[in-house]
Formats: C-alpha cells, sequence, structure tokens
C-alpha cells in the first residue's frame, strides 16, 4: 500500500490544532498529559513519514517541501507545550487570554488548509494565504507583548 502524505501531513495538523486547543483550554486540568500524549503521537508520524520520505523516489523539491511543512506543524506542539509551561505558573484564574484565541484560529485554519492539500490537482486551487497571514502577524504581534508582560512580572 502506498504511503499517503497529504493523510499524514493532516494528522500532524490536527496534532498541532490539538495541542494548541490543550495549551489554550479555560480549564487547564491535565493538560500537560494530553500535550504529551500529542507530542508522542507526533512524533511517530514524523517518524513514519520522514521514513518513507526517504525510501520512495520523490522529487527532492517535493520531498523538501514534504519535510518542512511536517517540521513546521511539528514545531506547533513544541510551542504549546512551552506555553503551557509558561501559564501553569500563573497563579491567576486560567482564563483564555487573547493571544491564545489568535493562536487557535490560526491553528485552525492551518488544520482547515492542510485537509484540502490532498485534493489540489491544479496551482489555481490552493487556497488563498492572505487570511492565514493576517493571523499570523496578528499571532506575531501578541506573542512579543505576552513576552513583555511575562518578562515585566
Amino acid at each position: 500500500m502506498k504511503y499517503n502524505y497529504f493523510d499524514a501531513l493532516e494528522s500532524l495538523a490536527d496534532c498541532a490544532y490539538n495541542a494548541t486547543l490543550s495549551a489554550c483550554a479555560e480549564r487547564r486540568a491535565n493538560t500537560k498529559k494530553a500535550l504529551l500524549e500529542i507530542r508522542d503521537k507526533r512524533d511517530e508520524i514524523l517518524f513514519s513519514l520522514e521514513k518513507t520520505l526517504f525510501a520512495d523516489f520523490l522529487p527532492p523539491l517535493e520531498r523538501d517541501d514534504i519535510a518542512a511543512y511536517a517540521h513546521a506543524l511539528s514545531r506547533v506542539v513544541d510551542a504549546a507545550l512551552e506555553h503551557d509551561a509558561l501559564r501553569s505558573g500563573e497563579k491567576f484564574i486560567k482564563k483564555r487570554i487573547p493571544e491564545e484565541t489568535i493562536c487557535l484560529d490560526i491553528a485552525k485554519e492551518i488544520k482547515e488548509n492542510t485537509a484540502i492539500l490532498k485534493n489540489l490537482k491544479k496551482p489555481s486551487e490552493i487556497p488563498d494565504i492572505q487570511k492565514l497571514r493576517q493571523l499570523l502577524r496578528s499571532g506575531s504581534d501578541m506573542y512579543t507583548a505576552e513576552l513583555s508582560r511575562i518578562a515585566s512580572g
């Protein structure tokens, strides 16, 4: 049976979304355990994808693109774990902060657009990424603001 790279990317996007959802949850009970389970699933998918990428014959550009995207999705899970560690040290009520809402929006867009990849037949079908770019800019600004807030105590 042929390995389906798009299913693997979709599964990694699900991991990224679920990790973001867990890290940004208003109720934070068992968050670390859930995130560690997501990380383990991510590692399994990533290992399988990489092993197959280098065993299959694919043009180098496609192989590099798939690997780069898979690793970018993998870093979202790591960022969710880092965020959870930062937030778990805060002593106030753990309601969702604006930065987390933006992160959830970005993760949802990534998940939805990753699911589209396997159905693309020509370049004109590629989703318009303007909305995602705007969300990423907002997320970057919010992340900088959150780091400043945490550093100022």
